[in-house]
């Protein structure tokens, strides 16, 4: 049975290798490489990517993606080719489901690259095209010019609740996000992020300073949740922590 599960395994290898980059980028093959090094990798059309038909607001594009038809995915990365910083988040599942909302900025129109790895160390790769006139990289964050903006930063908003097949999680965090690209600024933004329920770590988060200021990220878990914290730590080691029952 298992050299029949291995022939099947190595079948699908070979004939999802023949399907091309559904979006040809001549910088995809530089940018995947220096995530995944010489791992290997297929295109696969059962992730799900979900974007505006035109990203009118370059500096809050909703992105959503599941990865659920990918079983005992373990970890997921998000990038986008034409970004100055094209690495957007990389999450080490444990036990979140492959299922990712946020916003992000775009500096152009740009492929929108999902990475989810399996139980075999195979990368799956999906794609869709970004539609947008850009600019979104090119701007200072808007709420560090806010009223009393000190005494807001870092102020979480959590929330979980019960789904069919496990918990959601939304959470939100007041942070410029600042990419440091716009001259005169230096990158100033969320790095890291923590999830736990009880003592059991959920997942252990990257995340860049292209994600759009105050972050807002929906997470499912397929695990019970009743005592949830996160941790956010940005990048100049200020750390922001809220538990929710």
């Amino acid at each position: 049975m298992k050299h029949i599960f291995l022939l099947l395994t190595l079948f699908l290898l070979s004939s999802n290798a023949q399907i091309k980059n559904p979006i040809e980028s001549p910088i995809f093959e530089d940018i995947i490489k220096s995530i995944i090094a010489d791992e290997k990798y297929i295109f696969n059309d059962n992730i799900i990517l979900k974007v505006p038909d035109f990203a009118d607001n370059p500096f809050q594009v909703p992105i959503y993606v599941d990865g659920r038809k990918i079983p005992n995915a373990k970890r997921l990365v998000l990038f986008a080719d034409y970004n100055p910083i094209p690495n957007i988040i990389d999450i080490n599942l444990k036990n979140l489901l492959p299922v990712i909302s946020i916003n992000i900025k775009v500096a152009q129109g740009t492929p929108l690259r999902a990475l989810i790895l399996d139980d075999k160390n195979i990368w799956h790769v999906g794609s869709i095209n970004i539609r947008s006139n850009g600019g979104g990289c090119d701007i200072s964050a808007q709420s560090s010019n806010e009223y009393k903006y000190e005494n807001r930063l870092g102020e979480i908003k959590t929330e979980f609740f019960p789904k069919d097949d496990g918990y959601r999680i939304k959470t939100s965090i007041f942070h410029p996000m600042e990419t440091g690209l716009v001259f005169g600024t230096t990158a100033f933004y969320i790095d890291s992020i923590i999830i736990k329920n009880n003592d059991e770590i959920l997942a252990n988060i990257s995340s860049t300073s292209v994600i759009s200021e105050n972050p807002r990220f929906i997470f499912e878990s397929k695990n019970k949740i009743d005592n949830l914290t996160i941790e956010f730590t940005d990048n100049d080691g200020n750390k922001y922590k809220v538990q929710t029952k």
